[in-house]
């Protein structure tokens, strides 16, 4: 048995539970994670001496680990942006990562190390205290200081930067930039350790980025000393966060096999490989192909000597936000073709009998109804491997990716029931909560509470909208699913929300043998 050391980048299940879910459906290879309790909780950082010690103690049963920089430094991703340490304390914890590889030389570690983001909004739920006030005048501030020392900024932008520093406090921005700094200082030292063969590769996950602000000023210094050592190779740096654990699991069972995953790109749109997504900084084709580098595969461009396809719904124009598609212009049926990319999927399917997944990215935080409502009316949830479509786009392709390749490796778990089982309950759950949660019932909720409930802490309300999602969920995969998941039942089997609010939830679907013709009813034990 193969064992992976795994500290996530916080306690939440896309990043907790994803890539263990994904170890299930492998035969040996085991994920070792730390109690769940000692991750924190949103601001409230994880047990960073308690995380270390464990890392000592288990690290010699294991052949590879993949750490959190993030958590093992400021606690999770969110105190990455919020935390008060200094440098030297940073620094301090970061020699840990020395010791830890000379104790254990045979350890092949594969670390990963945001660059922080700055949300464009004013909400201080996952920011410091003062974004509430100023989140969204720091942003453009930001944006617009990187664009004039470009020397791209016009007149009018820079009488708009100028008036923004006159509107943010001294205080305020002294200490955003300040903990940026130290961020800096951190992601510049993990690249001398990938220099001193302390990391085996270094993964660089810019989180809610865009092609200018602080970001993009990162990604500059860190590609500066990524030249200067001659690593472009081992540090790897594109948009993305919570889907980045998945995807370096698939890596380390990449290596681990010896396998170099074939991968077949299609998408809706002839535009849809140019358009930048929200929150990325790239062309969505670019960071697609930085997600099958870092997890080890290749990207062919001949259907017929793949292992596997990636069919991507893109955005025919421009991406909106899941909520807005209610109202979405013409572009998304002028401008891709639906109809056309599920019927090659069929076609690929049939064809070459290898795996398929649908990552569903038109729009941001959720999946667009009419793509999905095709899934059905073609049938393609009967053969489908992995679908997604939540948060970014980046989120989505590297689990869809990561499930896939795990699925391709296997032939599709042919022979393997209770690995299949794993898999496509995995693929119950991803549709449940990215597309019927996100898409429907959450939008519902939130129409229906506007002004009653703060939906980023449920407080006294988080009994009643339990029992609000369940049964808006239940209810919709009853209907949408008639004849069930490949003729089992999905049913709602684990419903939490995590941080006490409604945007990040801990769902499993389970799947039930439906009643046959002679009334009786097989129920399988598929708990997780």
């Amino acid at each position: 048995m193969n064992r992976i050391l795994y500290v996530p980048l916080d306690e939440r299940a896309c990043n907790y539970e994803f890539p263990a879910l994904l170890a299930g459906m492998t035969e040996d290879v085991a994920l070792v994670e730390p109690p769940v309790g000692w991750m924190g909780f949103k601001k409230k950082p994880a047990d960073i001496d308690a995380l270390w010690a464990w890392l000592f103690e288990n690290a010699g049963q294991c052949s590879h680990a993949i750490l959190s920089v993030d958590t093992l430094v400021y606690g999770n991703i969110i105190n990455s942006r919020t935390h008060h340490r200094p440098l030297e304390a940073c620094m301090e914890t970061l020699s840990r990562f020395t010791e830890l590889k000379r104790k254990n030389p045979e350890l092949s570690i594969h670390a990963f190390n945001l660059v922080a983001r700055v949300a464009a909004y004013d909400s201080d739920a996952e920011d410091p205290d003062y974004w509430a006030s100023y989140g969204r005048k720091i942003w453009r501030y930001a944006c617009l200081t990187d664009k004039a020392e470009r020397g791209e900024a016009d007149e009018a932008e820079r009488g708009e930067c100028a008036a923004l520093r006159r509107e943010i406090p001294d205080g305020v921005l002294a200490d955003f930039l300040a903990r940026r700094a130290v961020d800096r200082a951190v992601n510049l030292a993990c690249v001398d350790l990938v220099r001193d063969g302390v990391f085996d590769v270094l993964t660089v996950p810019k989180d809610d980025t865009a092609e200018y602000g602080y970001a993009a000023l990162d990604q500059m210094a860190i590609a500066k000393r990524v030249r200067e050592l001659r690593l472009p190779d081992r540090v790897l740096v594109y948009p993305g966060a919570d889907e980045v654990g998945s995807v370096l699991f698939a890596r380390v069972f990449n290596q681990i096999k010896n396998y170099r995953p074939r991968i077949y790109i299609r998408y809706s749109s002839v535009y849809g490989p140019f358009i930048v997504p929200r929150y990325e900084d790239r062309p969505l084709q670019e960071g697609i192909k930085a997600q099958i580098t870092s997890l080890g595969g290749v990207v062919l461009d001949a259907p017929g000597d793949s292992d596997c396809m990636l069919a991507v719904n893109s955005p025919g124009k421009h991406m909106i936000e899941s909520v807005e598609q209610y109202t979405k212009d013409l572009t998304f049926s002028t401008h891709l073709n639906l109809n056309e990319l599920f019927r090659y999927m069929r076609y690929y399917h049939e064809e070459y009998g290898r795996p398929v997944g649908l990552a569903e990215v038109s729009v941001a935080n959720g999946c667009e109804n009419d793509c999905m409502e095709l899934g059905l009316l073609t049938g393609t949830y009967d053969y489908l491997t992995a679908v997604g479509g939540w948060n970014t786009a980046q989120n989505t392709i590297g689990v869809v990716l990561a499930q896939l390749v795990i699925a391709s490796y296997y032939n599709g778990f042919c022979g393997r029931p209770e690995q299949l089982r794993r898999s496509e309950e995995f693929m119950a759950s991803r549709l449940a909560s990215d597309w019927l949660y996100q898409s429907n019932v959450l939008h519902r909720y939130l129409a229906e509470t506007a002004g009653t409930v703060d939906p980023y802490a449920l407080g006294r309300h988080y009994r009643d909208a339990v029992e609000y999602f369940r049964h808006g969920l239940q209810a919709l995969l009853d209907e949408k699913f008639t004849a069930g998941i490949r003729g089992r039942r999905p049913i709602v089997d684990t419903l939490q929300f995590q941080w006490d609010g409604i945007f990040y939830i801990r769902l499993h679907v389970r799947l039930e043998e439906v009643l046959r013709a002679e009334g009786t009813k097989e129920k399988t034990d598929t708990g997780e």
